[in-house]
């Protein structure tokens, strides 16, 4: 058993879980009024009816999903690399990623949205313009910040074909309309998001350190361990050696393969570095909205870009064949080890087991109230399964719920201004443990 499969789920997992077991059309209006489209939720509502909604079998569909990615980054490099060796271990150091690798074990959309915009990118490589154009669509249904990476396949494509715009159009066409039609179908709803995001996010002020935080998340991952040093370390090495081949071929006359190359490493650098720099300058000089894990797709697309470029380097002189080998399979190794310890650990406050202690001992007129309303959802999901008939509250004296805790699922009559009179009340705090609130009787 993997600890990390059965732990309990965590407040954005609970409302995705409460969420996809809804019908399909409350799942679209209520995603409306949420910050993210609905195309995850949907897959997960079937995903649920098929096999339950137990914490093993939700996260097992992003696991899936990242198993998906890692094979769509495999053809993606085979297209850019013909060897089919150095292409099995860049998709390996996709799927053993600390970062992806912890998200492929939560029940969110983000290791889909990776899915599909590397998919996307895969077949826009192929020429299967139709395709791809379908993959990109989904992608935008899936989660808001699909919006960046259509902005910058965009925009690699108008530099491509800078030079013949006016006989590319039916090209651009096949490609964009149905990706820019899905945006403009949302784009009502989109705009509303933002707006709300706008008022107040729970994100911080970002300053120009987040380049190097969002590089150290995406390869050191969220959790510690006692290889993360060495691991992060050949990290830096690999991709320090990734750059210093491009610095030297630009520096020095171009062959006639270097076109290719060129063509081929731009694409990469495009789609993981407009997006970043987009959300970068919107959280910036507007509302911070930066956050690893919503930038999740350019993650796959600079490990593809690293392995590509040392494919190149390897390739340049034995002595830095050598090199880049020896780093390699340490960094396979650590990567490894940071798996093995990723599953092995819990991380999420064990709000099932205060929920099965309550539920266990409460009284009929009795009620849960979690001591903080970002635990509101878990709450409800574990006290709903185990007992139907102990009603939960969520306290707050102003009557307004944050709509980024996901205020969308909290039903009128269970947000409270007061805490109820003559009943015993438990609650349930945030990290998975519970007492009873001192009652106060009315004469």
């Amino acid at each position: 058993m993997l600890p990390i499969l059965h732990q309990s789920y965590w407040r954005d997992e609970a409302f995705s879980v409460l969420l996809a077991s809804k019908s399909l059309k409350e799942i679209f209006f209520l995603t409306a009024k949420d910050v993210n489209p609905p195309f995850y939720y949907f897959l997960l509502h079937f995903w649920i009816k098929l096999f339950g909604d137990a914490e093993f079998i939700t996260r097992s569909f992003s696991l899936l999903f990242l198993f998906l990615l890692a094979l769509s980054s495999f053809f993606l490099l085979r297209q850019l690399i013909k060897d089919w060796r150095i292409s099995l271990l860049g998709s390996l150091a996709i799927l053993l990623n600390p970062f992806l690798f912890e998200y492929g074990f939560e029940a969110r959309s983000y290791v889909l949205f990776g899915f599909l915009t590397v998919t996307a990118i895969l077949f826009y490589l192929k020429r299967k313009y139709l395709l791809s154009s379908l993959f990109l669509g989904l992608m935008v249904f899936t989660h808001n910040f699909g919006v960046f990476f259509l902005i910058a396949l965009l925009a690699f494509w108008f530099f491509e074909n800078r030079e013949n715009l006016k006989k590319r159009i039916l090209h651009f066409s096949s490609l964009f309309i149905f990706p820019i039609l899905v945006f403009l179908g949302w784009l009502q709803m989109f705009w509303n998001q933002w707006t709300k995001v706008a008022e107040g996010f729970w994100i911080g002020p970002v300053t120009s350190t987040v380049f190097v935080d969002t590089f150290r998340f995406f390869f050191r991952g969220t959790k510690d361990y006692p290889s993360v040093a060495m691991f992060y370390n050949i990290t830096l090495l690999l991709v320090f050696l990734a750059c210093a081949y491009w610095i030297v071929k630009l520096a020095n006359k171009e062959d006639e393969n270097d076109s290719f190359n060129k063509d081929a490493s731009l694409i990469l650098v495009f789609l993981f570095s407009i997006p970043f720099l987009i959300a970068y300058f919107i959280s910036a000089f507007w509302i911070p909205i930066l956050h690893e894990r919503y930038l999740i797709p350019i993650l796959p697309f600079f490990i593809i870009w690293v392995t590509f470029s040392l494919y190149q380097l390897f390739s340049f002189k034995k002595i830095f064949s050598n090199i880049v080998l020896v780093l390699v399979v340490g960094y396979l190794f650590f990567a490894v080890q940071s798996a093995e310890e990723i599953v092995r650990k819990t991380s999420k406050p064990a709000i099932n087991y205060a929920a099965g202690q309550i539920t266990a001992i409460a009284g009929k007129n009795d009620v849960v109230i979690p001591e903080s309303n970002l635990n509101f959802l878990e709450t409800k999901y574990y006290i709903q399964k185990k007992r139907s008939d102990v009603p939960i509250y969520a306290y707050s004296a102003d009557g307004k719920i944050p709509f980024y805790i996901g205020d969308v699922l909290f039903e009128e009559n269970e947000i409270i201004k007061e805490y109820p009179k003559d009943k015993q009340i438990w609650i349930v705090t945030p990290d998975g443990g519970y007492y009873l609130k001192e009652v106060v009787k009315t004469d």
